[in-house]
This record gives C-alpha cells, structure tokens and sequence, in this order.
C-alpha cells in the first residue's frame, strides 16, 4: 500500500513541478529593473546626456507568426486518406 502512493507521488512530481515553474515565471518576468537602476551598454556610458537605442522591430516576430500560420494553414489541405506507405 505505501509503495503503491509512494509511486502514485513521485509520478506527479513533475507535473507539480511544471505547475509552479509555470507560475513563477511571469513573476520573475515582471520584477525587471526600473529605468533609474537599468545599466547601459558599456559603449554607451560616459555620455552627458542619457542616450539610448532605438528598439529593435518586430519584423522577425511577425514572419515567424506568418510561417507558423502557413504551416498550419497547409497542415488544413493535407489528404487524410494518405498512408505512410505512399
């Protein structure tokens, strides 16, 4: 009997595990630095006034989302009645 809820706890451990990695982690994501206390790049530093780069776009993340989507698109117009001896 203990052996069996012995195996049944260490078989959800790492669920429980993932469930509170997936909880902590907007946490920590949240608790960035404030702008007073965010370091500057080093090639940066020295300058009178606070300079700072420009963003970066979101070029990337959008064609990345657009090729996802064709891949799941396309996944759609797959034939089901394909086996994998074709």
């Amino acid at each position: 009997m203990m052996a069996v809820m012995k195996n049944r706890l260490l078989a959800l451990l790492p669920g429980l595990l993932v469930a509170v990695a997936t909880f902590a982690l907007p946490l920590i994501a949240l608790a960035k630095e404030d702008e007073e206390t965010q370091q500057l790049e080093a090639r940066l530093e020295g300058y009178a006034n606070n300079v700072r780069l420009p963003h970066a776009s979101t070029a990337l993340t959008w064609l990345l989302i657009s090729f996802l989507a064709v891949c799941a698109v396309a996944a759609l117009f797959k034939n089901a009645k394909r086996t994998h001896l074709d």
